[in-house]
């Protein structure tokens, strides 16, 4: 995969184990093995790595002090939707620099630079088996594959976005470029596979690692901030076939990580500061300041706000939002601006009849947009031969002359294997998407009453100068601040979050989860077809019980308040809940309009002879310690917390 040294400093490592410095207080973690209690500082005014404690009331439990995860390593998988990469700090560097990341540059054979990034696409040979990925993949199927053979074999890019607009299941079917179809988690398990795999071969050449690097590795697997419950699990899933032990696993919410990112960084390492301010010695957001990131990648915008906190937590201020408005969708308005200057579906039929040189066309322009400037006079696009050929079959004339009949001569130029794209035109097919972003912004702020001192552009797109200079015009009272590398922005605070996971302390909930239950009847209260008689009783089915509410501010760490439910039947061995979800604050009924069904959750019971089921019931709680559902169950019969599985992918 072109691999290349690693970005910053050689790793060292050692097989010494750290001593557990964890409380002996059972109850204060569970599974709290690998972690420290953070008591170190650094110079930062605020502390940013002092120990921390936190009051927090209502019927939610008390987090006493921030953790540090004590693995060797920690390890970020970023799987994008156009590109994905990986970043490592050890733990001797984290307590010297928590900004001391180790990240990994790729190289493409198809035009020879190097990436920060490698593609996310993998091809697999006509087995079904694994042959490459990324710029490896791209290239053995657009240069060493005969077109008969490309028939046979199976090539899929871009195929994140599958997870946010398509109803998820372990049997979601995902169509390589020809249509060829696979099952969706074994190409998500075969690339998280293959990033691991180059991943421990460049550690085992650069530092000499033996057998057993696992053991000593914590994973961190980022997703959008708009992915729901399902799309989570799906990924911790792949991550799972992959190879991953789940024990070693965390999910972190993409803008989420580039927010504690962000916040550690001085203003003379961001671009955008004033020029009034002093660089030395400043930190970039002060304690009391709110700051919005917008986490701008391939398929998705997500978009997070968060207050800053004495001691250098961060506390998420409303919910995390977004949308697919990634930079993709600039694209498919190039697609449509090529379809419109020749005629509809020719890129269709040049994908399908030449798909190596349409891979590498779309190439070229995605790095052209991306560096981009206002001030460039026109933008310049390599086109390959078989392009020309079909657009000039088609329309039965030279591209040159096609132009200057309809009056396009002004906005675009076609001269040998040169598409030239000027100034007004390239920036209009720009501006279609950011207009969508900074309208997306505007709306979040306007509707939460926010108070942004600062706006945060990350992710490969905001590299771009003209979303700069837009964002900038739109929102003339914040710093728009952008990161010296934005596109590691989320690499870099996955490796934090997976080492400090709770320098973010709150979050916002994004929908409703709850339980479907039954209730006695109140006619005063609910409807008659709600109505249903179970044995001696009548009761009101479809009931949405409610654990955790929209827009409620969730304390990390925390255990919800629990919640009984009754077994039925003397012989049952297992409590069958299904977990619902809604964006609505407070849905009453599992069949309203906006309530959608996640999964099932099983409670398996234990028999005891004594005990009569009648009367036994289940404490459960949603548990409220990081970007996962996961939920507790108390036998009420032994007091003791019983083995409890949540499927959301059934």
């Amino acid at each position: 995969m072109g691999n290349k040294p690693m970005k910053q400093q050689q790793l060292t490592a050692t097989k010494n184990r750290v001593s557990n410095k964890c409380s002996e207080d059972s109850n204060e973690y569970a599974n709290a093995s690998n972690y420290e209690t953070t008591s170190f500082s650094t110079n930062s005014d605020y502390g940013t790595y002092e120990r921390l404690s936190l009051a927090v009331g209502g019927h939610y439990e008390e987090i006493r002090h921030m953790r540090i995860r004590q693995d060797l390593f920690v390890v970020a998988l970023d799987i994008g939707s156009s590109s994905s990469g990986y970043a490592i700090s050890s733990y001797d560097s984290y307590k010297r620099n928590p900004l001391q990341i180790s990240t990994f540059t790729w190289k493409s054979k198809t035009d020879g630079s190097q990436h920060f990034k490698t593609l996310s696409a993998v091809l697999l040979n006509p087995s079904g088996e694994l042959h490459s990925i990324g710029y490896d993949a791209e290239y053995h199927y657009t240069n060493s594959l005969q077109e008969d053979e490309r028939q046979q074999w199976f090539y899929f890019q871009n195929f994140k976005m599958i997870l946010y607009n398509h109803q998820i299941s372990r049997d979601l079917t995902l169509h390589d470029v020809k249509g060829k179809p696979q099952k969706a988690l074994k190409i998500f398990a075969i690339f998280i596979k293959g990033m691991k795999n180059d991943f421990t071969t460049r550690m085992v050449e650069q530092i000499r690692f033996g057998e057993g690097i696992d053991e000593d590795i914590h994973w961190v697997l980022t997703v959008p901030a708009i992915w729901n419950e399902k799309a989570k699990q799906f990924m911790r899933e792949a991550a799972r076939q992959a190879g991953i032990m789940m024990d070693r696993l965390s999910i972190a919410i993409e803008p989420e990580v580039a927010a504690l990112y962000c916040a550690l960084f001085q203003v003379d390492k961001l671009t955008g500061c004033r020029q009034d301010e002093e660089t030395s010695q400043h930190k970039t957001f002060s304690p009391g300041e709110q700051c919005l990131i917008v986490d701008i990648g391939g398929g998705t915008v997500d978009i997070t706000a968060h207050e800053i906190l004495p001691g250098g937590g961060l506390r998420e201020v409303i919910a995390a939002s977004g949308g697919n408005l990634g930079s993709l969708a600039i694209n498919d308005e190039f697609i449509d601006l090529l379809e419109d200057l020749t005629e509809t579906d020719i890129m269709k039929v040049i994908k399908e009849s030449y798909p190596d040189d349409f891979l590498i066309f779309m190439s070229v322009f995605e790095n052209k947009k991306r560096v981009f400037s206002k001030d460039d006079d026109r933008v310049i696009l390599h086109v390959p031969q078989s392009i020309r050929d079909i657009m000039c079959e088609r329309l039965g004339k030279s591209l040159e002359d096609h132009i200057e009949e309809i009056g396009r001569a002004h906005e675009v130029k076609f001269q040998r294997d040169r598409m030239y794209i000027y100034n007004d035109a390239f920036t209009k097919l720009l501006n279609r998407t950011i207009e969508k972003i900074i309208f997306h912004v505007s709306a979040i702020i306007d509707s939460n009453k926010l108070k942004v001192d600062s706006i945060v552009l990350v992710g490969g797109f905001a590299e771009c100068d003209l979303l700069k200079s837009l964002f900038k015009a739109s929102f003339p009272g914040s710093r728009i601040l952008v990161p010296e590398d934005p596109v590691l922005a989320v690499l870099k605070g996955a490796v934090l979050c997976g080492r400090n996971p709770q320098i973010l302390q709150t979050r916002v909930c994004r929908c409703t989860y709850g339980i479907c239950t039954t209730v006695d009847f109140d006619e005063k209260r609910f409807p008659p077809e709600k109505k249903v008689r179970i044995g001696r009783k009548m009761l009101a089915k479809d009931i949405f019980n409610i654990h955790i509410k929209a827009n409620e501010t969730i304390h990390i760490g925390q255990k919800g308040r629990p919640k009984n439910y009754y077994l039925s039947r003397d012989d049952q061995d297992q409590l069958d809940l299904e977990i619902y979800a809604s964006t609505k604050t407070n849905p009453m009924f599992t069949t309203e309009e906006g309530v959608f069904y996640l999964g099932i959750l099983v409670i398996k019971i234990p028999k005891m002879a004594a005990v009569c089921n009648e009367s036994r019931y289940f404490s459960v709680s949603f548990l409220l310690d990081g970007t996962e559902l996961e939920v507790e169950a108390v036998d009420s019969a032994t007091n003791e917390t019983t083995a409890v599985k949540i499927d959301l992918i059934e």
